[in-house]
């Protein structure tokens, strides 16, 4: 329960409050199970009451940043540079500094590798401030700054949030097991979900390979607030890379997203012979109306491995085995 400041009016000052001294607080930023089958994409708690001069460090917990944006416009994740597009240095690296007053731009910057990653920011001006993931759009949080000393103790929120955070995987468990191919004749359909509400996507295609015959089409669709996917069958290739770091003489390395993964293939059949890629797909009914789903058919008998390209890491692997 969220206990306002506003309660030591309303005759709850018997209620201890912490001492007028800065704390520091943490925050969860995702979260997700040793196999990386689902995602909680959100922030834990989410929403915090602090005092002025507090600190709050967010653990991250999966590829996310914490951005708050002062009212802007988003960056993109994408940005092209001559005939080539780049991940945006806005969203995967740190900018600004280590306070905030509302006004100005400051991230986190993305976890790099396996390295434990952390942002620290303190809060030097009251208000009531929105911050978000730009990787995932819908994952937000609010962080409430007051003069006062506020009821709630760092290790309560932190519990709060270790709650909230239980509650969106377990929602997560729960819809992957109920997680099956729609089946209408010789079409099937693959949904990949998610939801906003409770704050997870599914890492997975099916629980169990998915077995078809000849001359069936497989349509898949992103059903998915927060996540982009590709349907990629690679052939065998193994290393096919959503993003490659390109050196450069100073700072950090450009990101270059690979056209073999942005691009979609011309085939719409498929028996088992050469690269067949979807392009990247994104949320059904996005305000831009880029592609959500990809169909396929399949002519020949064979069993049948294809990848999530952005999330290989996670292990985003689909089986279909054709009759």
């Amino acid at each position: 329960m969220r206990v306002v400041t506003g309660l030591v009016i309303l005759g709850a000052s018997a209620l201890p409050l912490r001492a007028a001294a800065a704390t520091n607080w943490t925050v969860i930023a995702g979260g997700h199970p040793a196999d990386n089958s689902v995602y909680a994409n959100g922030f834990y708690p989410r929403e915090l009451t602090i005092q002025v001069g507090d600190t709050i460090t967010w653990q991250f917990q999966g590829f996310h940043n914490v951005s708050f944006l002062s009212g802007a416009t988003p960056p993109q994740f994408a940005i092209k540079d001559g005939d080539k597009m780049y991940a945006n240095p806005q969203v995967l690296f740190r900018a600004g500094g280590n306070t905030y007053d509302g006004v100005g731009f400051r991230n986190s910057g993305t976890p790099q590798g396996d390295t434990p990653f952390s942002y620290s920011l303190t809060f030097t001006k009251p208000g009531r401030y929105e911050y978000a993931c730009t990787i995932h759009a819908g994952m937000a949080g609010v962080v409430n700054v007051v003069r006062d000393p506020v009821a709630e103790t760092p290790a309560a929120a932190l519990g709060r949030g270790r709650a909230e955070q239980a509650a969106s995987l377990a929602a997560a468990t729960n819809a992957y097991q109920s997680l099956n191919p729609e089946r209408n004749g010789s079409n099937i359909t693959v949904r990949l979900v998610g939801s906003r509400e409770d704050r997870y996507s599914i890492l997975r295609f099916t629980r169990e390979p998915l077995s078809i015959s000849v001359g069936t089409t497989v349509t898949w669709t992103v059903n998915d607030p927060f996540e982009i996917h590709t349907v990629t069958f690679t052939n065998g290739d193994e290393h096919l890379e959503f993003i490659i770091p390109v050196p450069q003489p100073n700072g950090p390395p450009k990101l270059e997203l690979n056209a073999a993964v942005l691009t979609p293939t011309i085939k719409t059949s498929y028996d088992g012979a050469g690269f067949v890629n979807s392009g990247l797909l994104f949320p059904a009914g996005n305000p831009a109306n880029l592609p959500s789903s990809f169909s396929l058919t399949f002519t020949k008998p064979g069993r049948y491995e294809y990848w999530c390209l952005v999330h290989k890491d996670a292990g985003q692997r689909g089986i279909i085995i054709v009759k």
